[in-house]
């Protein structure tokens, strides 16, 4: 049987004017990353995990883009060059399978209130279903891997596939630390937070450090990172 898995995690919180520097605007991220699970990914994950191995780290290790680039725990004790080799394979991982990818960016400064996010967000997964429609009907069974961490986001999803779609279903118990592709969807948000940043000029110093310069962000990953969104 065909099977899609649609891997999800967000950026940020729902509520506006969550963010203590002014310089900076206030952004709510989700990402969608789509799998078509005839692609077999097991080989990939394994060299992935090798690598961790081979630069004396846990194989199961998982991945938080975000405390990775602040050099948090339990990425502390790691150095720049270090963490930009993790964040860097990950990448890769996803851009050599070729998965796509979706984006829902909301700017707060335009969102006066959360029912206007709300209402935002709800458009954009309607209108994202509605325009893959014959697409998602190929496959027997769509698969959707969310820990259920905003409850209003699991809401909007049964809604915008049950309107729409009768193929489809919640993995139960999701965990980040257990599924890679789900480590994928993380550094998505994290990437389309760093593209907003840079394309706004406003500047974060950890994210400034890691991505080195604008070229070389866009050189390693905005341009395959574009190249994989989902319509």
């Amino acid at each position: 049987m065909s099977e899609l898995g649609i891997f999800i995690d967000e950026s940020g919180i729902f509520e506006t004017n969550q963010i203590l520097n002014p310089n900076l605007s206030d952004l709510y991220i989700v990402s969608f990353l789509f799998h078509n699970k005839s692609l077999s990914i097991d080989e990939d994950i394994l060299k992935f995990e090798n690598f961790l191995v081979a630069n004396n780290l846990p194989k199961e290790l998982p991945i938080h883009t975000m405390p990775l680039i602040r050099q948090q725990k339990p990425y502390n004790e790691l150095n720049w060059e270090m963490r930009r080799k993790i964040f860097y394979n990950l990448f890769q991982l996803m851009r050599k399978l070729k998965l796509q990818h979706k984006t829902f960016v909301c700017n707060k400064k335009y969102c006066p209130n959360k029912q206007t996010i709300k209402q935002n967000l709800d458009n954009f997964i309607t209108q994202m279903v509605v325009n893959n429609l014959e697409y998602f009907k190929k496959f027997n069974n769509i698969v959707i891997y969310y820990d259920k961490g905003q409850d209003y986001l699991s809401k909007i999803l049964h809604k915008a596939f049950s309107t729409n779609l009768n193929n489809y279903r919640f993995k139960e118990d999701v965990c980040q630390a257990e599924y890679r592709l789900l480590q994928c969807a993380d550094m998505i948000c994290s990437i389309e937070l760093t593209k907003q940043r840079k394309k706004n000029n406003e500047h974060i110093k950890s994210l400034d450090k890691f991505f080195i310069s604008d070229s070389k962000f866009n050189k390693n990953y905005r341009k395959s990172y574009d190249d994989l969104e989902f319509v």
